[in-house]
């Protein structure tokens, strides 16, 4: 990667809206390549975290077969968008459960294709 700083930078970025709690790159195996999450967390959304990381193999195996481009879940009180960034990685963000699914949908989409560019 050209540039693991730029990134940590988008998924700051994405954590600065109201309702979201974390953002994290994962590879669909599992393992995070970068992460960002609000100071004050629960130990609700580490356990939500923990769920997204054993789940996102399964969850982007279904995106490819079905070719989608995000997946939703709410799970917990909150919402948990997996988007495609490319074949290896998923950008994961996780919001309260009354977070604006269409917002939330378009920035995730906006960094996913900044991440892709700073590759």
């Amino acid at each position: 990667m050209k540039n693991n700083a730029g990134i940590s930078s988008e998924l700051s970025d994405l954590i600065h809206l109201d309702d979201v709690e974390a953002a994290i790159l994962f590879r669909i195996d599992g393992n995070v390549i970068s992460s960002a999450f609000k100071e004050q967390h629960s130990n609700e959304v580490l356990r939500t975290i923990q769920w997204c990381k054993a789940n996102v193999e399964k969850v982007s195996l279904e995106m490819k077969t079905n070719n989608l481009a995000k997946v939703t879940y709410e799970l917990n009180n909150f919402c948990v968008l997996f988007s495609v960034v490319n074949k290896v990685m998923v950008l994961t963000t996780l919001a309260i459960g009354t977070a604006n699914l269409s917002l939330l949908s378009i920035e995730a989409k906006r960094k996913s294709m900044l991440i892709l560019a700073s590759l």
